[in-house]
Order: structure tokens, then sequence, then C-alpha cells
């Protein structure tokens, strides 16, 4: 990539250079500037660094579009149309949810990122004892056909993608967003959209699970199947990185263990006898893109980008584009903000889709300024869509494809951080996959100390957060001037929707079709015992979240979490 006399050359005048601004050097206010994960920022990058790396223009780096998409997935970037601009919102019922997504919708928002409460995201009916005042609380609760022909009533699915975060009963899910929007008369054959489904990191990051890993493995699978072929522009996987980063990951814990699910789940499906080029195209990734460590998150994504492509390549031979491509739906945590002087938020924001446009992500989502004290306004939503149309209409960010290309220093950190991840993929692939390690309590115990640290850093003010530990208000009595609280009848409310959903429905064809789907989860799961089509059936009936996962819960059990420590 260079040439040898030039290195050499570099290299005398590097040395040069430094031996004479050592008295500059002193004044650093740092004597080492080192990441979260460990990696320490060099004062200075220049082309012997990538040299000495032993980077390779086209081996690493490439062309826009092309293997090992480092510099993005399409040649063209965004000079034809800008990512996606997804906000993740949800709002106690189906009936507030439709007025809240049409009116973000109004605003520019052409993805509906939905975001459930936890009765829902865990199997759990409105009228379930375990439901009991958590009903509507952090987020839609949607548990059934109904509630979705509600949710969605004059939003066009054909022209909307909605994704979903509802992990564990995530192929039911899927089935009623496919059927809602069948009922509007899209083809499913060019139905946008994607669901998290990702179950594998909810036992270790999150704790929303309902059944034992390897059913729920099954249930991920069978929807990356059954999508490939009824609806094959629809992603039922979005393998998710950022609640390994808001538990506490670092940086390259966050997107190894993130890769190291995805290999679990493509593994899964070769096992079974499945094409690695039926499921690879439906796989996305919903990635953290915070606003500190700005060029670390860049990198960051690069390098994931790149690394995925080898794993499908090498590892599992797909021989499809498509199957090699890491889609990034890029999304900021939560913890990223401060309740302190709140409105800081907005700029953390903005500089957060900075990073997600720089790096080359497909869909981007924020956070809003309001959320560290409850579920997001209207407003506070309205003003993320905003942040993201500023970045991409006035910045210019993508007049050119993959603008810090070239950059010593991204190039640098991009290949360090690809080293990082293989690194730790290798640690998890001695210990026997993904499913072994959840198991021995190391991905859990992993992150667990990496929280430490980051907690550590920051009340010690090595990690500096504006407004927290440093540059105080005294008496900061700045709050939202409204904070959105679900309403205290939305329980109730809720749970006679619920029993008049199951007074009107049909009964016998309900019951036909949970028999049918028991008789399915009974058997082994084979290439040809797909469940999807049984659940697509008992959804048609309207039967409910709660009932379906009764009856899998009956044939499968549930899962106990085994102590780390």
């Amino acid at each position: 990539m260079f040439d040898k006399g030039f290195l050499e050359q570099l290299r005398q005048r590097q040395a040069a250079w430094t031996a004479a601004h050592q008295g500059s050097f002193e004044t650093e206010v740092k004597k080492e500037f080192v990441s979260e994960a460990g990696v320490v920022t060099r004062r200075l990058y220049t082309p012997l660094d990538l040299a000495d790396q032993g980077v390779d223009y086209f081996e690493d780096v490439g062309f826009p579009g092309d293997f090992p998409f480092t510099r993005g997935l399409s040649p063209v970037g965004y000079r034809a149309g800008l990512w996606k601009i997804a906000q993740y919102s949800g709002q106690s019922t189906p009936e507030e949810c439709n007025a809240l997504w049409r009116d973000l919708a109004a605003a520019g928002l052409n993805t509906v990122y939905a975001a459930y409460d936890l009765p829902t995201q865990l199997g759990y009916d409105p009228d379930h004892p375990m439901a009991e005042g958590e009903v509507g609380r952090t987020g839609v609760s949607l548990v059934s056909l109904r509630d979705w022909e509600i949710a969605f009533d004059g939003i066009d699915l054909g022209k909307t993608m909605v994704s979903t975060v509802c992990n564990a009963p995530g192929a039911l899910v899927i089935a009623m967003n496919l059927l809602t929007a069948q009922r509007q008369g899209v083809d499913l054959k060019t139905l946008q959209g994607s669901s998290q489904n990702d179950i594998l990191k909810e036992y270790t990051s999150r704790g929303n699970v309902i059944f034992p890993p390897e059913p729920s493995m099954r249930l991920v699978v069978d929807t990356l199947a059954y999508c490939s072929s009824v609806a094959p522009n629809f992603y039922p996987i979005t393998v998710c990185s950022v609640h390994q980063s808001e538990f506490g990951a670092n940086h390259v814990h966050e997107v190894a263990f993130a890769l190291a699910d995805g290999i679990a789940y493509v593994e899964s499906a070769v096992n079974r006898g499945i094409d690695v080029d039926v499921i690879g195209p439906g796989i996305m990734w919903t990635t953290s893109h915070d606003h500190h460590a700005f060029f670390h998150e860049i990198a960051k994504l690069r390098a994931m980008r790149r690394l995925w492509a080898k794993i499908m390549r090498g590892r599992f031979k797909a021989r499809k584009p498509e199957s090699m491509m890491c889609r990034l739906y890029s999304s900021v945590g939560g913890t990223s903000l401060m309740k302190e002087q709140y409105l800081n938020n907005i700029a953390r924001s903005a500089l957060a889709a900075l990073a997600g446009a720089l790096a080359g992500a497909q869909r981007i989502d924020l956070r809003t300024y309001d959320e560290q004290w409850g579920i997001p306004t209207k407003d506070a939503e309205i003003t993320n869509i905003r942040c993201q149309q500023i970045v991409g209409y006035e910045c210019g960010v993508g007049e050119t494809v993959d603008p810090l290309a070239g950059s010593y220093y991204v190039e640098w950190l991009t290949n360090e951080m690809e080293g990082r991840f293989a690194a730790e993929i290798e640690k998890v692939d001695q210990m026997g996959g993904t499913l072994r390690a959840i198991e021995n309590g190391y991905i859990k115990r992993t992150m667990l100390e990496d929280a430490y640290k980051y907690q550590l850093g920051v009340e010690t003010g090595e990690i500096p957060r504006v407004g927290h530990n440093m540059f105080r208000q005294e008496n900061d009595q700045s709050r939202p001037v409204r904070v959105y609280r679900a309403d205290p009848s939305v329980e109730q409310r809720r749970i006679e929707a619920v029993k008049e959903l199951r007074r009107t429905r049909h009964d016998r064809e309900v019951s036909r079709a949970l028999k049918g789907l028991r008789a399915a989860a009974a058997e082994p799961a084979t290439a040809d015992n797909n469940l999807m089509p049984a659940i697509i059936e008992a959804v048609q009936a309207y039967a409910t979240i709660g009932e379906m996962c009764d009856v899998l819960r009956d044939v499968w059990g549930e899962f106990r979490e085994p102590k780390v420590f």
C-alpha cells in the first residue's frame, strides 16, 4: 500500500518531529488517552500506523458496495437518499400509539420502532396476575391481531416500515405484522420491516425471556426460514448489541458478543439443513452509536461490517453478497443521556446521529432529551426526528460515500477494533459457543465487570459527563415541562379490551389453532417442521400472545436463570 522508501523517509521525519516538540507534549492534560475498552489513542497517526498493521486497501478497505463492505453496503451511499429515520416509541394503548405514530410520520418518520410494555414482552395478557401494575407502563400493550389493526389503522405498511422490540414472543409479533400488512393489501413479497427477535442477548443483558434457550433458538430460525420465502424483504431478526452496551459492556465486548450471537443463529439454521444463503439476507443488526468516543463508534461499526462479511464468507461459505452484508440499524441507548440539564441531551443526540451517518448506517434512531424522566413525549420524539433531518439535509454528510475512509486514525482504529472483536469471538468459540458462554456466566460476568469500571470512571470524573460530573449547576431545578405518564385507568381498559376480544371471536377456531400449535411445538425442530404456519393460523384466529405463549410454556417449560456469582 505504501512505498518502502516513502515509509522510511516518513519514519525519519516523524522521529525528528517528535524530538523537536517534546516541550509541547508535556502540556498534554493526560499521560495516556485510553478508551473504556482499553484502546490507547496515540498523539498522531500517519501512514506508518497503517503499514505496521499491514493494512491493504483492496483487502481491508475496498470500494463502497463491495466485499468486505468496510466503506458501506451501497456504491452510492446516501447520495441515493438518506438513511431511514426511526424513533423508538410506544404509549400504553393501540389507540394512543396510532395517534402518536401518525403524528411522527407527518414529521418525517419512515420507520415505526415499536416499544412494548413488559407484560407483552414476557408473554402475558393484560388480565394475567403477573401483568398487574405493569400494563402500558413502559410501552404499548399489543397482544392480538385486533390490537395491531387498531394501532396501524390509517398507517400504510406498504410505505411505513415497522420494527418491533419484543424478543421472546418475536415469532408471534412477526406473524401479527405480516397479517396486518396482508389485510391492508400489501404484497408480502415487497413488505419491509424488521423484528428484533434476538433472544440470546436477553439471557445476558436484558432478561425478558420466557422459554429455555434451545426452543427460543428454534423460534428464531423458523422466522428466518419462513420469511425468506414469504416476505424476502422483511428482516425477521435484528441481532442486537445495544442492550449489551446498555448493560455496561464496553465497545469491544458489546459487538463481539453480538457477533457471537449472530454466529449461533446461523449455525443453528445450518445444522438443521437450511442453506446459509436462504437465511443470511434476512439478518439485520441493531447497534449502538453513542456520542461519546465518537471516532471509536464509527470505527466500531466499520469493523463490525467487515468482520461479519468475512465470517459469513469464510466460516459459513455464503455465496450471495446479500448474505454477507451487515445491515446497520443504529440506535442510541438511554444511558448515554443525563438527567441533569436535560436539554443538553439534544446536542448528544445530534452528535450520535452524525456518528451513525459517518458509519454508513441504514437506519438511525435516537433517544430523547426527556427519556431520563419517563416515556418520551411526542415533542421530544419530533425533536429527535429534526436532529436527524438537520444532520442529513443541512450538514452535507452524505455528499460523498464513507467520508472518513483513508483517515489514518479511523482506518487504524477500524483495524484495531476488528482484531479485538475476532479475539473475543475466538474466546467464546473455545468455550463451545454462545450458549455455553451464557450457561457458564462468562458473557454476563464480563459485562458486569465492564459496567463497574464505567461507573467508577464516571464517579471519579475520569469519564467526563457535562452537567453530571463537570460544569454542574448549583440548585439545578431544570426538568421537562411535561413528562409522559400512563393513565392509571389504562390497565383496566386493556383488561376490558382483551375480554371483549375473547367474547367476540370464534372460540372453536381459536381452540383448533392453539391445538395445532401445541402439536407442532411438541415435534422436533427440523427443516420441514417450521412453527410459523401454526403461529400464523393462531394469530389469524385472534389468539392472544398470552394464550399462545401459555401453549408453548406447557410444551417447552420456562427458563430459570443460573447464578453468575
